[in-house]
């Protein structure tokens, strides 16, 4: 059509050229002509807007699949097997370890992330059937008056004029608070092992954990399926931009496809099983630091036997000694910084306090290490070293602010959400289930070998960390290129679409 109406254009331009001008008569001629010319190419313009719009109607009435958001309601119900997790303690499974490193975080931000960041804490101990009083928080008078102002649900202004009291008096106050949370769950640590331990076994009367852990992995899987194929969720990625259209030529596919496969190689189960393997080859060069720390955890576990109930003999003694002063100082009035025995007072409870503080933090250490010489043999592979790793926050942010100490808080977290999808949503491991923690190149070498039996083109260089990167994404396109096409959505109808939009304003 758009070539009929060039040279329809093309034509009219050189009539109107030529008509005459020299008269009135034949101005008015002249004028009435490119009117009704005008109003010949409103009435097309119209036919050519209904056209496009029948056209591209089905593309306006798309709408996301509801079951995308059923199946991300059942996955979340699968969270429960975290309870079961046999690779970390009832410090973890009460998400602790990640409450108490954001408070420790938030403590220079505002007041009011520190308290959600509090109640946050104070709840996951109603989860486990415990409910905190002030008389829980003992490590100072003005930590037992600002946490009974937070437990009686004291409103954020009522919290900021006790903070404000406080703070001069104790500007140690949050810092406090957080070794008293740590003291509080050791006091009532086996109590609260027991109420998982029970509702462990209430759970497998009537289910298994490996149970549970496939069907998180199978509705993942039916999630992505869903998510890659559905026509509103592959539209949107055109109009953001996250899809170009020039990817999803087909000779530009086809050309892309040649590099890997030839004909007979090429299906589209092969290319989902060379992507698990690269993404998996991926997995290891990316976490290879902490499977490289892991490993000399392996090599030394029997030397953390008995290391924690030393640590916590040490820990018991600074509380207590902590006590013994707060008990002695409250025998007389508290007057900070007025006298000479109140500022000695002061600066030994602050030596003590920072003792524990230190203790509590070597302690979090230490407390992995046992879990590395409970759980764990000397020749696990790397897929339950992972497994392990990601059932420990604390320890996968020390570890990843030691590899790189820019990285801010929210971009570990996301990085440790990223290792959990990986290692939680997939049960079709191959390289990471049966390899213990070989070197990278005995392992670059197996996938080679592997796929050019197959007839797949893969090189030791395809592999390298400079290609792995682009080798990466060429499948992936060609996964997107595949699940677009089940979509039925069509690249010139969307190109269409952009143009039009464009054109029109809309």
């Amino acid at each position: 059509m758009i070539e009929e109406l060039e040279k329809k254009y093309e034509e009219f331009r050189g009539v109107v050229e030529v008509l005459p001008v020299n008269t009135k008569y034949n101005r008015k001629r002249k004028i009435d002509c490119l009117t009704d010319e005008e109003k010949n190419d409103n009435d097309m313009l119209e036919i050519v807007k209904k056209e496009i719009d029948s056209r591209l109607s089905y593309l306006n009435n798309l709408k996301e699949n509801e079951n995308i958001e059923l199946l991300k309601k059942e996955l979340e119900k699968c969270n429960i097997v975290n309870e079961w997790n046999d690779y970390n303690t009832a410090y973890e499974k009460m998400h602790l370890d990640y409450y108490l490193y954001q408070l420790h975080h938030y403590n220079n931000e505002d007041l009011d992330t520190v308290n959600a960041c509090l109640q946050k804490i104070i709840d996951s101990f109603k989860k486990v059937e415990i409910t905190l009083t002030k008389d829980d928080f003992d490590f100072n008078e003005y930590v037992s008056i600002y946490m009974e102002r937070l437990l009686n649900n004291a409103s954020s202004e009522e919290l900021k004029n006790c903070f404000e009291q406080i703070y001069w008096k104790n500007s140690n106050l949050i810092k406090t608070i957080e070794i008293n949370f740590k003291s509080i769950y050791l006091k009532y640590e086996k109590k609260i092992t027991k109420y998982y331990d029970e509702r462990h076994e209430e759970f497998l009367k009537s289910h298994s954990d490996d149970e549970i852990y496939k069907m998180r992995v199978t509705l993942n899987q039916q999630l992505n399926e869903l998510v890659g194929t559905d026509p509103y969720i592959n539209f949107q990625k055109f109009l953001n931009h996250e899809y170009i259209l020039k990817d999803f030529d087909d000779d530009e596919v086809a050309k892309r496809r040649s590099v890997y496969f030839d004909e007979e190689s090429y299906s589209f189960e092969n290319l989902m099983k060379l992507d698990a393997s690269l993404e998996e080859y991926e997995m290891l060069l990316k976490y290879n630091y902490l499977l490289t720390d892991m490993r000399s955890r392996l090599e030394k576990k029997e030397e953390y036997k008995n290391v924690k109930d030393n640590a916590l003999k040490e820990i018991s003694k600074d509380e207590a000694t902590l006590k013994k002063l707060v008990v002695q100082h409250n025998k007389k009035p508290f007057l900070f910084f007025k006298k000479k025995n109140d500022e000695k007072w002061l600066f030994d409870y602050n030596n003590v306090l920072s003792s524990l503080s230190e203790k509590y933090d070597a302690f979090d250490d230490i407390r992995f290490n046992e879990l590395v010489f409970d759980k764990l043999s000397k020749d696990a592979s790397v897929h339950e070293v992972l497994r392990f790793v990601v059932s420990n926050y604390l320890y996968f942010v020390a570890q990843t602010k030691a590899l790189d100490e820019t990285l801010d808080i929210n971009a570990i977290n996301d990085r440790f959400e990223a290792l959990k999808n990986e290692i939680y949503n997939k049960d079709n491991y191959v390289l990471i289930n049966n390899l213990a923690l070989l070197d990278e190149r005995q392992i670059k070498q197996i996938i080679v070998d592997k796929y050019n039996l197959e007839n797949i083109n893969l090189s030791i260089e395809i592999l390298e960390p400079d290609s792995l990167e682009k080798t990466l994404k060429d499948i992936n396109s060609l996964i997107d290129y595949e699940y677009y096409k089940i979509s039925g959505i069509k690249a010139d109808d969307v190109n269409l679409y952009i143009e039009y939009k464009s054109v029109t304003g809309e």
